[in-house]
């Protein structure tokens, strides 16, 4: 089924950077009616300026999805502004670098609660909205390739977005007869702040080395997902070279990752002779500036 955009009403968590931000202009340039959510007002209501000054319309919630009052009030002031909900993009999400063993569980937990449990309260206020309206809807779950292949150091990463990947299939299969498309986009290494941003514990800095796909491409195949959806997108080459690797030979790959890990631990001895990252908890709990 192909949906038309013009003219409809699209919800965007984590749009203060990155893939959302880039995302609602992307939506808004399709004739779309943006709602923008995220933790940083200042941000947002610049976004929303901007997309209004281009001839859009804009409203900005400050949102922390792991508050699901917050997001019940961002559904309903999405319908109270615009009178539905047609698409809903579930971006919002924080990165801990951290060995298991040495991650506090109540980051842990945090993490589970913006990057899972955030989607799953703006699902369950925004189907019933989907379900009573002429046309159904879309909903757009922001997964990771980490959502299909687990790495080490990340293991709190990867396990919200395994869940996030297993919801968004039941999910799918529950009310695609109700005319309710559900996708899941696993993105790869994508230029967005998350690697700046993300809590660290392992006393070395995030790779930023890592070549990246544009943000900006990146939301415009999650606005194609909403035009022509369909279960899943992997994207761009890093998560499909993952992807097809872990598919046909996950042994090697755990035997590369496990191997990689008395290298990575043998910087890290040697990081903490110099000049060693001091452990942070990144935008976890609070946004790093305005």
């Amino acid at each position: 089924m192909i949906r038309k955009l013009n003219g409809t009403v699209a919800v965007i968590t984590g749009a203060t950077s990155g893939i959302g931000r880039d995302t609602a202009r992307e939506f808004a340039a399709a004739g779309s009616k943006v709602v923008v959510a995220g933790r940083r007002h200042e941000r947002l209501a610049e976004l929303a300026k901007e997309i209004e000054s281009k001839g859009g319309q804009a409203l900005a919630m400050q949102t922390d999805v792991a508050d699901q009052a917050q997001v019940e009030k961002l559904i309903s002031a999405a319908v109270d502004r615009f009178g539905r909900v047609d698409v809903l993009v579930n971006n919002a999400g924080v990165a801990i670098a951290s060995r298991f063993t040495e991650m506090p569980l109540e980051d842990f937990r945090r993490l589970m609660d913006v990057n899972f449990w955030g989607a799953v309260f703006a699902c369950r206020a925004a189907v019933p909205q989907m379900r009573k309206q002429n046309g159904g809807g879309v909903i757009l779950n922001v997964s990771s390739i980490f959502g299909k292949r687990g790495m080490p150091f990340e293991t709190a990463y990867c396990a919200s977005k395994f869940a996030l990947a297993g919801f968004s299939e039941a999910l799918r299969a529950e009310v695609m007869s109700e005319n309710i498309d559900v996708c899941t986009i696993y993105p790869g290494a994508v230029e967005t702040e998350i690697f700046d941003a993300a809590a660290n514990s392992t006393g070395l800095e995030m790779p930023n080395y890592i070549p990246k796909f544009p943000a900006r491409q990146m939301a415009k195949l999650i606005v194609q997902a909403a035009r022509f959806p369909q279960p899943e997108v992997v994207a761009a080459f890093d998560a499909q070279a993952i992807n097809l690797a872990n598919t046909f030979a996950p042994a090697l790959v755990d035997f590369a990752l496990g191997w990689a890990v008395p290298f990575i631990e043998g910087m890290r001895r040697a990081n903490q002779n110099t000049e060693p990252k001091k452990p942070d908890s990144g935008n976890l709990y609070q946004p790093q500036d305005k």
